[in-house]
């Protein structure tokens, strides 16, 4: 059996499993060679089926799409993600919520990168994880 261990430390940096995927990939990296080919096929013959169905359905919506009111759709998904914020973590998830947004907003308006943005929230997070 193959077990690497090339995830140890540099995936858990700030002491937590910040993501699944890391440990999924930490879990995959000690299969053994049966097991990898099966999963090479496997992945194989989704994706091929998955290029089939994409090519079917992209017709379909691809006439279907002229037909969506973008108005009441940009609406809806806005109120969904509202009342979603709100029902799972109360308001001080909406109140995160408000806030993200309006960092996210600031960028375009100022006409910078969006990636400048990314540090007012990222910084916070590491130095809550830190300290």
């Amino acid at each position: 059996m193959y077990k690497l261990h090339i995830l140890s430390n540099e995936s858990n940096t700030l002491g937590k499993a910040k993501n699944g995927t890391i440990v999924v990939i930490s879990k995959l990296l000690e299969i053994d060679k049966l097991k990898f080919y099966l999963l090479i096929v496997v992945f194989l013959i989704a994706g091929s089926v998955a290029v089939f169905l994409t090519l079917y359905f992209s017709k379909i919506f691809s006439r279907l799409i002229v037909k969506v009111n973008y108005k009441l759709l940009v609406i809806s998904i806005i109120v969904f993600i509202l009342l979603m914020s709100l029902f799972l973590n109360g308001w001080i998830g909406l109140i995160v919520l408000i806030t993200s947004t309006s960092i996210g907003l600031i960028a375009p308006l100022k006409g910078i990168g969006r990636n400048h943005s990314m540090g007012c929230l990222i910084l916070p997070v590491i130095l809550y994880f830190l300290l």
